[in-house]
């Protein structure tokens, strides 16, 4: 835990290196003392069919939603959208500052009685 995901439009003018600003992601949240690297799992998913207000093709999104077990203060998890939104926002300097862009990070509890896991390695 947690489980990182990042979504995204199609139409970005910035092409990063996704598996780079993954990694990012994943430091940052290691940095916070919360997780370990070993638990955290990020990907990122692009979407061609989308549709934002009125359709003009000059919006776009970038939405991370860190998935965490709940229990966390909302203090808490309000850090650690502050410690990630600085991280999207470095990766795409031209789509938000040419495109109606839209930057989130949503911090999602996963219900703790009713979430599973099995490994095939130990824990």
């Amino acid at each position: 835990m947690p489980h990182c995901l990042l979504e995204h439009s199609s139409n970005l003018l910035d092409a990063p290196d996704w598996t780079d600003l993954l990694l990012q992601i994943n430091r940052n949240l290691v940095a916070t003392g919360l997780f370990t690297a070993a638990d955290i799992k990020s990907r990122a998913v692009q979407h061609d069919t989308f549709v934002i207000g009125d359709g003009a093709p000059d919006q776009a999104f970038i939405t991370l939603n860190v998935q965490i077990l709940g229990g966390r203060t909302d203090e808490v998890k309000a850090q650690l959208s502050e410690t990630l939104l600085p991280v999207l926002a470095s990766a795409f300097p031209r789509t938000f500052s040419e495109m109606k862009c839209s930057l989130t990070v949503q911090i999602t509890d996963i219900h703790r009685p009713s979430y599973r896991r099995s490994t095939s390695y130990p824990a």
